[in-house]
C-alpha cells in the first residue's frame, strides 16, 4: 500500500504545480495588459494624426486648386473656404474645428502664387500624456499658381 499512496500523492502535488503555474500565468498577464493596453492606445491615437494630417493636405490642396481655377480676388477665396470644408467633411471630419488662411502674393493676376494652410484642432488622444506627445493641432499649406492661360469670366 506504500506504493499506492505514494502515486496519489505525486499526483496531488503535480494538481499543485498546475495551479501555481495558472496563477503565475494570471500574475503576469495582468502585469502586461497595462503596457499592451497603452501601446495599442498610442497606435491609435498616432493613427488619427496621420490620418489628420492626411485630410488637412487634401483640404489644402483642395483649396488652393479651387482659388486658382478663378482670377476674380472676391470669389476665389470663397470657393477655396468652401472646397476645404468639403475636403475635411469628406474624410468625415467636422470643418467647425478648421481653419484655412489665404494668401495671394503679387495679387490676383495670372502666374501669382497662391498659398492656403488649413489647420485642425485634433482631441488628445486617450493615453496619458498624449496631449504633450502628439501636437494638438495639424497644420498644412499648398501653394500654387494662378493660371496664365485663364481667361476673366
Amino acid at each position: 500500500m506504500t506504493g499506492s499512496q505514494g502515486r496519489m500523492a505525486q499526483g496531488t502535488g503535480r494538481r499543485e504545480q498546475g495551479s501555481r503555474e495558472r496563477g503565475q500565468a494570471y500574475v503576469e498577464f495582468i502585469i502586461v495588459l497595462p503596457l499592451l493596453l497603452l501601446l495599442i492606445a498610442g497606435i491609435i491615437g498616432f493613427g488619427q494624426m496621420i490620418y489628420v494630417k492626411l485630410a488637412t493636405e487634401a483640404a489644402a490642396w483642395a483649396a488652393a486648386r479651387h482659388a486658382v481655377s478663378t482670377l476674380n480676388p472676391d470669389r476665389g477665396p470663397a470657393q477655396a473656404f468652401v472646397a476645404s470644408r468639403y475636403a475635411l467633411q469628406g474624410f468625415g471630419l467636422n470643418p467647425d474645428s478648421a481653419r484655412a488662411t489665404l494668401w495671394a502674393y503679387g495679387g490676383w493676376n495670372r502666374g501669382s502664387r497662391i498659398q492656403v494652410q488649413v489647420c485642425y484642432d485634433v482631441p488628445p488622444p486617450p493615453v496619458p500624456y498624449g496631449d504633450y506627445m502628439l501636437p494638438s493641432r495639424i497644420c498644412s499649406t499648398q501653394t500654387m499658381p494662378v493660371y496664365r492661360w485663364k481667361s476673366r469670366w
